[in-house]
């Protein structure tokens, strides 16, 4: 069989077509290829989730809420009130007058919250933050927080004169003295953030007295005379070097959806809110560097997310400069973040 050679000649327009298809294809899949790795970036690297700080606030305004005691008495009589924790309140007969200064008579409600511990402090946001004359805000021991108001057919009252107050404490401090709650201009001082600022005017005794059961009570006494917020403490005092405590909390979380505390070990009622917040380098502070150096504590993250606490717990000593990194927690019930808090040393 007679084979017949035919030669194809490619001519150089032809040539230089199928190169420039080459280079295009190539072009292509190098664009493809560039684009699916940023998409694997992208998937490395999700956006941190935003948490919500409306359900945490809530959830603190709840917890004073369900703290808060009512109890009736008779405006025109020797009256007394007993907390559940303790403490009494004593008010002369004829103590209230109303917004026009007219003598009140008949049954006032009268509110009491009252708080002893560190736990009920961290869940109504009520901690030991005292402000100095001269604007420095250090850390108090407290013998009692208090939320006390009286009002009448829901009618806000005011005081005629101071009434008594005494709170249960197994010895007595001579240092302790009467503090009161600013509110920094807060239109509900009961919802409000509170700094505790001293009152010089005031003074406390100890006590021994009767109480409701029979039982003999020891503690402080005295006079206040104003309604509000009032707490029994003293100033931490620690010769050691001061410096400067910062907590960096979990991706997502700042001042508007967390707190922040530093428990001081061996003080049962000495719980500090890390206050401020600086959002260029997202971490939490003290006010003045005035953390003792060689402190042991332990530094005690919160939020509600979900209906559940989520926390972290980590204990510290502190050093110089501190920086301490929150980098995990857990979910905890209320119950279980109590006992938690109250087991602390």
């Amino acid at each position: 069989m007679k084979t017949k050679n035919t030669t194809i000649t490619v001519s150089n327009n032809t040539r230089n077509t199928k190169y420039k298809i080459v280079n295009f294809m190539f072009l292509t899949l190098s664009i493809l290829f560039l684009g699916s790795c940023n998409t694997n970036d992208d998937n490395d690297n999700p956006p941190v989730e935003t948490r919500d700080g409306l359900e945490f606030k809530a959830e603190i305004i709840e917890n004073r809420n369900e703290a808060k005691q009512i109890v009736d008495i008779n405006g025109s009589a020797n009256s007394e009130v007993y907390g559940t924790e303790g403490t009494i309140l004593y008010f002369p007969a004829n103590s209230f007058v109303d917004q026009n200064g007219i003598p009140v008579t008949g049954n006032v409600a009268i509110e009491l919250v009252e708080i002893y511990d560190k736990a009920k402090m961290l869940l109504t946001k009520m901690p030991t933050n005292g402000k100095r004359p001269n604007g420095d805000v250090e850390t108090l021991i407290s013998g009692g927080e208090f939320y006390i108001n009286a009002t009448q057919a829901g009618e806000q009252l005011e005081l005629a004169n101071a009434f008594q107050l005494i709170a249960p404490a197994e010895t007595f401090d001579n240092e302790m003295t009467l503090f009161n709650g600013q509110n920094n201009n807060c239109d509900d001082e009961f919802e409000c953030d509170i700094v505790w600022e001293e009152d010089e005017e005031a003074d406390l005794e100890p006590i021994q007295r009767e109480g409701p059961d029979g039982g003999v009570v020891n503690g402080y006494g005295g006079f206040i005379s104003n309604f509000g917020w009032t707490n029994i403490d003293r100033w931490y005092n620690d010769p050691r070097p001061k410096t400067l405590l910062q907590v960096d909390v979990p991706e997502g979380y700042d001042n508007t959806n967390c707190n922040v505390y530093i428990s001081y070990d061996g003080e049962p009622t000495a719980l500090a809110l890390l206050d401020i917040y600086d959002p260029e380098t997202e971490l939490f502070s003290e006010h003045y560097g005035l953390i003792p150096i060689g402190l042991e504590a332990h530094i005690i993250f919160v939020s509600v997310q979900n209906s559940e606490y989520v926390y972290a717990i980590q204990e510290v000593v502190i050093e110089e400069d501190h920086i301490e990194v929150i980098e995990t927690t857990s979910t905890a019930a209320e119950s279980q973040l109590i006992d938690l808090i109250n087991e602390l040393p």
